[in-house]
């Protein structure tokens, strides 16, 4: 199995006020982890953007970029764009690939904003027609119920689900795969006994996405479920990086 990791995080600070087992404060030491566990490459974003705002955080993440040494794609962090901190959405598409970055996110909690599809509907429109994913990370300030709103808004966008702190996943992330085709599910909160298979024959090996979340998380955790799952190994080299993969292909980034 190829594995891309769709949830990793570097940078000198970490979540707020949550302890990591092993922070990263530089990216080369992100590398050494994936060089380690055989991670291929994946979406990463720096913290920076949470603590130091979205301007320096996204312009450090480009620079690091440059010189990383595996097939990594960088998240870009929106805010609404009526403060003209960010390039309209009209000129995000090309900054996005002139500088290696897969994917949007947003952080409302750090960056006091409206998780509302209306306060982001240009960036939401353009990531709609250029199917460039959007990350909806419950860890970050936007609840499960403002996520659903959002997808409600715009049922076909490329998006990608994570749900943190909740055991089992499948009450919540379920609506989600059955009523939005375009969504992906982040596993990297997936800690139920045979939970990836269900959910495999709930929804198909094509919605699912192999992620850590780490340093919050070790990768090696969710690559053993993946590799001792009972899916086919089609199945699993779906899940494992395959998937993420065509998403960030089908946005030609």
């Amino acid at each position: 199995m190829i594995f891309y990791d769709a949830h990793l995080t570097y940078g000198a600070a970490t979540k707020l006020n949550v302890p990591l087992p092993k922070p990263n404060v530089f990216l080369p030491m992100l590398e050494d982890e994936l060089d380690r566990t055989g991670v291929t490459g994946g979406l990463v974003y720096n913290v920076a953007t949470d603590y130091a705002g979205v301007v320096v955080g996204n312009s450090v993440l480009a620079n690091d970029l440059k010189t990383a040494r595996h097939d990594l794609y960088g998240v870009y962090t929106l805010v609404p764009s009526y403060t003209g901190e960010l390039s309209c959405a009209n000129d995000l598409y090309d900054v996005m690939k002139a500088t290696k970055m897969g994917a949007l996110r947003m952080n409302p909690k750090a960056h006091a904003h409206l998780p509302r599809a209306g306060a982001l509907s240009d960036y939401l429109s353009m990531a709609l027609e250029c199917k460039i994913p959007v990350i909806l990370d419950t860890a970050c300030g936007i609840t499960a119920e403002e996520c659903y709103d959002l997808m409600c808004a715009y049922p076909t966008l490329h998006a990608i689900l994570s749900v943190d702190a909740t055991w089992p996943t499948d009450r919540m992330v379920r609506p989600f795969l059955a009523q939005f085709p375009n969504l992906h599910y982040d596993i990297s909160h997936m800690i139920t006994e045979h939970g990836l298979e269900s959910l495999v024959s709930f929804c198909g090996a094509k919605r699912l996405l192999f992620a850590s979340d780490y340093p919050s998380r070790y990768i090696g955790g969710q690559q053993m479920m993946l590799k001792f799952s009972l899916l086919s190994e089609s199945e699993k080299n779906l899940i494992a990086g395959e998937n993420l993969l065509r998403l960030i292909k089908e946005a030609r980034l």
